[in-house]
């Protein structure tokens, strides 16, 4: 596999980031294929604003997993805080009736999140990441797919 590296004016390298989202009160809001679709195409939307590349996006009944490559203008705090914040209105805004039942006024997404800056990113990686740093997780739930499925070579998330 060939890394492709980040050039710019002073600088080549490779920053890939592995981020954990949950909704407010570990809720399985995601159970529904609709608001899968929404929330990934709104953290999609988001990482176009922000000028990074998302590499894949894997979701469980009550989290979501998102790959980042060349996010090195952000630190962690800040693209997690972008990435949650315009997914959570843009979610509140426009499709609150779909997840009302579960989640409360203007909570979206819990407080905290799960990050791991990782190296060079493939199907390999990524299967063996979500694995280790979301054992209880990744085990728990049968509707949840592997995020390996979710990974793409032409490096576009899947629908």
């Amino acid at each position: 596999m060939t890394v492709e590296m980040l050039r710019s004016a002073h600088s080549v390298g490779e920053s890939n980031l592995h981020l954990q989202f949950t909704p407010a009160y570990r809720r399985d809001v995601f159970s529904q294929e609709i608001v899968r679709i929404l929330t990934r195409d709104y953290i999609l939307a988001a990482s176009k604003r922000m000028k990074i590349e998302i590499l894949a996006i894997g979701f469980g009944d009550d989290h979501v997993h998102v790959f980042i490559r060349n996010w090195k203008n952000f630190s962690i705090v800040a693209a997690a805080k972008r990435l949650k914040g315009f997914s959570s209105r843009m979610m509140r805004k426009h499709h609150f009736e779909l997840f009302c039942a579960k989640l409360y006024k203007k909570k979206f997404w819990s407080a905290g999140y799960f990050y791991r800056t990782v190296g060079v990113v493939n199907a390999s990686t990524v299967e063996r990441y979500v694995k280790e740093s979301q054992q209880y997780s990744y085990e728990k739930s049968d509707a949840q797919k592997k995020l390996i499925e979710f990974f793409s070579h032409d490096r576009r998330p899947p629908l």
